[in-house]
């Protein structure tokens, strides 16, 4: 007798019948009925595996929903049973992709600094007139150092050369 316990129901069906046993499945856990065998998990055998019984005799297998929640293997093949509407012999159903849990949102996203405040160029520096220049300047009576290097014509409208 093989052991069946752990494999989902189709795989222990297909075992069990390859060797010449026949096979009863029961949901032990919730009472529904079996549709897609890829969908329930074996609980419970009786007889046991391992154990000897006639060839043709039946075997009875306890089985589970592999989305109970009492389950904690997850759905073969990564994807969920649908739901069966209406019943009876022509409920069909197709497995639907499972949908992946959403990716959670960066935990502290990049600080943005603020808009900074405007600041006012730099005027140009303060820089002193150069001094008065040392032998051959020519200084006004008021003051005004002339820029030309000859005396004649020097200081008018400056009430004249101061020395």
């Amino acid at each position: 007798m093989p052991e069946t316990i752990g494999k989902t129901l189709d795989k222990a069906k297909k075992d069990l019948e390859e060797v010449g046993f026949k096979v009863i499945a029961t949901d032990t856990v919730e009472g529904k009925t079996i549709i897609l065998k890829s969908n329930w998990e074996v609980i419970s055998q009786e007889p046991s595996g391992g154990t000897t019984a006639p060839e043709h005799s039946t075997v009875q297998l306890g089985v589970k929903h592999l989305t109970s929640v009492s389950s904690p293997s997850p759905t073969p093949s990564g994807t969920v049973p649908a739901t069966v509407t209406g019943g009876g012999s022509a409920a069909v159903t197709d497995p639907v992709p499972a949908v992946p849990d959403p990716v959670p949102a960066a935990p502290n996203p990049v600080p943005v600094a603020p808009n900074p405040v405007p600041v006012a160029p730099n005027p140009a520096p303060q820089v002193p007139d150069p001094a008065p220049k040392v032998g051959g300047t020519i200084i006004c009576k008021d003051g005004y150092v002339w820029p030309g290097t000859t005396r004649q014509g020097a200081c008018h409208g400056h009430k004249g050369i101061a020395n």
